[in-house]
């Protein structure tokens, strides 16, 4: 499953929980009923503007949306997060980003 699936699937799952409505939700977050539709597909992504909107509204934390509901130790995920880091390191917007979401899960 791709970045775009997962994180369609969980907005999906969470909005559900909320009991909101593709309509309803949208509003509150300021996009149209159909490109939330294409995002909850995974069709499209979402713009980094609505991604900081969605936490807000679902009562949620950012890294919520991103978790694939794989079970992984602590050593892989570090191993993951390392492999990501040395590519993120050429790319210093992307590492900049990355950064913002680490620093607002762990509460800094």
């Amino acid at each position: 499953m791709d970045l775009k699936q997962v994180l369609g699937n969980n907005i999906k799952h969470y909005r559900q929980l909320k009991g909101y409505s593709q309509e309803e939700f949208s509003e509150l977050i300021d996009i149209s009923q159909q490109t939330l539709s294409r995002i909850e597909c995974g069709k499209n992504f979402l713009t980094s503007e609505t991604l900081e909107k969605i936490p807000n509204v679902l009562g949620i934390n950012l890294y919520e949306l991103f978790m694939n509901g794989q079970n992984y130790t602590c050593d892989n995920i570090m191993e993951d997060i390392e492999k990501h880091l040395a590519v993120l390191k050429t790319n210093p917007k992307k590492l900049s980003f990355i950064h913002k979401i680490i620093r607002e899960t762990a509460d800094l």
